[in-house]
């Protein structure tokens, strides 16, 4: 979709079996509906009925709890070898790498070097917005639930609220927040929850003037 990279798009577009796990088909991610993976079959799996068949026509809807889903699946299939195919996506990720302009400060930039000034170590929070995108792609994620974000829903302050709660649950991590200066208003005065439980996130404020 639009945030997504080339690869990942060149990848949806190329492929002849696209299996769907919990994922709702929002404009974001599918884009044009009529060019959205028009070579392959759709295997979408999802616990709500609803989500069947609602945005992207699919050849197979299967509703269920996704984990008893895929075991299930795994008990029936022989070991599979797509060594082509992950040949094909290497070489694009080769052709069409992540990158950005090395003069100047920019978004991408000042994840890396808290990627590096945190050693990979931290909880990371989003609003939403380009720094949102940047967190997703520019810091790099090892352990699950060190990214906390509101996705596809698009929710402005949730960061800070979220960012303060996983400084409680985890007071030994460092915590860091990142924020546009709309969404930073959105609850900035949270900031005095945070103060006065003395936590020591940080909160990052990306001013790109909207």
């Amino acid at each position: 979709g639009m945030h997504g990279t080339k690869v990942s798009n060149f990848g949806v577009s190329e492929c002849d079996l696209l299996v769907v796990i919990g994922a709702r088909f929002s404009d974001r991610v599918i884009g044009n509906a009529g060019k959205f993976a028009r070579k392959a079959k759709i295997i979408q799996i999802d616990i709500d009925e609803a989500e069947g068949n609602k945005n992207i026509p699919v050849t197979a809807s299967v509703i269920g709890d996704a984990k008893e889903i895929l075991a299930r699946i795994n008990d029936q299939l022989e070991q599979q070898d797509h060594r082509e195919w992950l040949e094909y996506i290497a070489g694009l990720k080769e052709k069409y790498p992540l990158k950005y302009a090395d003069t100047g400060l920019s978004g991408p930039y000042m994840m890396e070097q808290i990627y590096k000034q945190t050693k990979g170590d931290a909880i990371i929070v989003t609003e939403v917005g380009q720094h949102q995108m940047w967190a997703a792609q520019y810091y790099k994620y090892s352990r699950p639930r060190t990214l906390l974000t509101s996705g596809g829903l698009g929710t402005m302050g949730y960061g800070l609220g979220a960012a303060i709660g996983a400084q409680v649950a985890n007071p030994d991590k460092q915590v860091v927040n990142f924020a546009g200066d709309g969404c930073f208003r959105m609850n900035m005065n949270e900031i005095a929850t945070a103060a006065r439980q003395k936590l020591p996130l940080i909160e990052v404020i990306v001013n790109n003037h909207v």
